[in-house]
């Protein structure tokens, strides 16, 4: 078992295993805010600038939206960037 990516569950079942101490998920969750641990978020470190290829993702997306409607099924569009404040 990887312990440096353990659910809160799993770090609770771990302490109890090893050292037979019995906690709740509650005072783990209390135990690694009060030291500051937090699960990691994926960062975008490296700007991928241009794509050669990126105009045929949307030339791709137009023909199934197209093959889709000549189908009579429905489309559903989303916007996944995160946006800025």
């Amino acid at each position: 078992m990887d312990t440096f990516d353990l659910t809160r569950q799993q770090i609770a079942d771990l302490l109890f295993e090893e050292e037979q101490i019995k906690v709740s998920v509650t005072v783990i969750d209390q135990l690694l805010s009060n030291h500051n641990f937090c699960r990691r978020k994926a960062v975008k470190t490296k700007a991928t600038g241009n794509n050669p290829h990126r105009n045929e993702q949307f030339e791709k997306i137009n023909g199934l939206i197209k093959s889709y409607q000549n189908q009579q099924n429905p489309i559903i569009s989303m916007d996944t960037k995160k946006k800025k404040n």
